[in-house]
This record gives C-alpha cells, structure tokens and sequence, in this order.
C-alpha cells in the first residue's frame, strides 16, 4: 500500500514541485534526514528513509548516490566522525609530537621535558647535559596519547560516534549509502494512475450526492486522527464512506482499512489500480461487507476485479508500464 502521505511526496515530484528528494546532513550531529519527505509523511508512516527506500525497491523511484554516512553499531545514531584513536587504550587523545631518547640511558621524552632553558637540553631521566647534535641523542616524530602517555608511529583509524562519544575500527560502523530519489518514467505514469483513481472516487461520491474529499484526514470516534485517500459524507442520510485505493491490496490492507472504517463509522471501500486482490482479501470482504472496484486505464470504476491466490506472481502496475514502454 502507498499511504496518503507518500503519495503526496510522490505526487510532488511528479507534479514537480519538488524535483528530487535529497538527503541533508546535520553538520553538528552528523544526523541524516529527507526534511522535505518527513513533512509530507503521515505520523502511521515509516521514516523517510524508509519510505524511500521501499519506493525504490518497487522501482516508482529511482536513486542515485549522493554520500556515504556510518551508523554508530553501538547507540544508532547517524553520522559517525572520522578519527584516530591510541593502539593502546583506544583513547582518541592522541597528539603528534616531537620526541627526544637519550641513547645512553635509555630516556624517552617530548623535547619540551628536555629543555631546561634556551638551548640548554638536560635529560630528565639521568640529569645529563645534552647537546642535540652530538650522536647520543635521536629525535622524531611520533604520536602520544594524552591519557595513558604511551607512543606510537602510527595511530589507528577509527569512526567516533557524535552522540555516544564511542570510538570503534571502521569495520565495525554500520555503512549506510545515502541517494538522491527522482521518479522513473514508468514512476510517473504509476503515480498518475493512482491519483486518477482518487479522483473518480472522489467524482463518483460527489455525483451520489456525497462531500467528498481526497488524501484527508478523519477523526475517528476513538479520537484517532486517520489520514485516508477518500473520504466522503451524507450529512442528510447520514452516511459515511471511506476509501482506500491500492495497487494490488493483500489481506492487512483489506483489513486497517475496514477497522479504520469501523472507528470512523463508514462504509469501507478499496479500490484496486491492478484490477487484482488476493482470495483472502476477497475473502474479508465478502465476511466484512468491505465493497471492491477495479480502476480502469481510462479512469473509470466497475465492480470487476480479478481474485488470484498469489498476487505476487502477477506483474505490479510499474511493470506492466515499463514493459509497454519497451515494446516497439
């Protein structure tokens, strides 16, 4: 199923009011969201990311790589930060710095704990007098760590997470791909399908004497907010009816549907933009007085409709069109 709130970010790309969805990057926190998607969502929605993502999968949205984020294996949260961190206690307090050993003793120190004044050096492991260009001292650079004073060559890589303050190998941080999300050919014309079944819903209703409306939301008598695609009422004969429309509607669709119409005191219908519902969605609505029509391509409703037992096997609606676009 496509919510109302998706399909209101679907229908502003394929209006172009927004002309793709891009991922946008807390600079502080290092957090990851599509502001514009979330807006548009539903609260019943998953999270942006995921609904497009599941668009994608479905082949209505296209992505193209934008970045790369990781997510912190221990806390969650997103956006983990590049860093270097001490071999020894994984402290991540570690300073290049320049190192002085007294070969005769052994004395392994910064160059500042060596210099007792202006170019006067003392070793302050034995007291010796130093002179920096004789042979019994060697310096260079290495890293220190700031909290267990131990030395290295090299540090090792590691990702910081923002939130948690943890430091982890970069093996270990969850790697999210992020992308920008547009409509496919056959997307667009998916979308267009959809919305031309809302409307001769929401014509149909009218013509019957109903006010009705698309993509709102109703409150229930349980004080649930319900986001529909259609909604229409009969004040005089005090009748109500809510409509789900659907690509291709299994049994949990069938069934939110007729207890959203249940709160909302409505009749429950679903419109299938496939022309197909499984025999167990059949099944409840027979059992549940839930009413079925199939969306034709030129906009209009009838009551047939095909009942299979496996939906999955038949060919969805982006499909179908990307096939009659291939064809010659």
């Amino acid at each position: 199923m496509v919510s109302p709130g998706k399909l209101t970010a679907l229908t502003a790309l394929a209006d172009g009011s927004a002309p793709e969805y891009e991922p946008t990057i807390d600079p502080d926190t290092g957090a990851v969201s599509y502001p514009e998607v979330a807006r548009l969502l539903d609260d019943e929605d998953p999270t942006a990311f995921e609904a497009l993502e599941s668009l994608a999968r479905r082949e209505i949205l296209g992505k193209t790589f934008e970045e790369k984020v990781y997510v912190c294996p221990g806390c969650g949260a997103e956006g983990m930060q590049y860093t270097t961190a001490c071999p020894g206690c994984g402290s991540g307090y570690t300073i290049e710095t320049e190192l002085f050993e007294h070969l005769d003793c052994g004395h392994i120190a910064p160059r500042v704990e060596f210099e007792a004044g202006p170019d006067e050096l003392v070793c302050p492991g034995c007291e010796a007098t130093l002179d920096e260009a004789t042979e019994n001292v060697e310096q260079g650079m290495r890293h220190v760590c700031q909290d267990c004073d131990s030395y290295f060559e090299q540090p090792e890589h590691g990702l910081r997470c923002r939130e948690c303050t943890d430091i982890y190998v970069p093996s270990e941080g969850k790697e999210r791909v992020l992308c920008r999300y547009s409509l496919t050919d056959s997307g667009q014309r998916w979308v267009e399908t959809q919305l031309s079944a809302r409307e001769s819903v929401v014509e149909l209703l009218t013509d019957r004497g109903f006010d009705a409306s698309a993509n709102t939301t109703v409150q229930g008598d349980s004080g649930t907010d319900h986001p529909v695609h259609v909604y229409g009422e009969d004040e005089l004969l005090d009748s109500r009816i809510v409509v789900a429309i659907h690509e291709r509607p299994d049994r949990e669709d069938a069934a939110e549907l007729r207890d959203v119409a249940a709160d909302l005191d409505a009749r429950p219908m679903m419109v299938t933009t496939l022309g197909s519902v499984a025999t167990s969605v059949a099944t409840l609505a027979e059992r549940d007085d839930l009413r079925i029509l199939s969306a034709q391509t030129d906009g209009t409703l009838e009551h047939d409709y095909e009942v299979t037992d496996d939906p999955r096997t038949t060919q969805s609606l982006v499909q179908r069109i990307a096939s009659a676009v291939k064809q010659p």
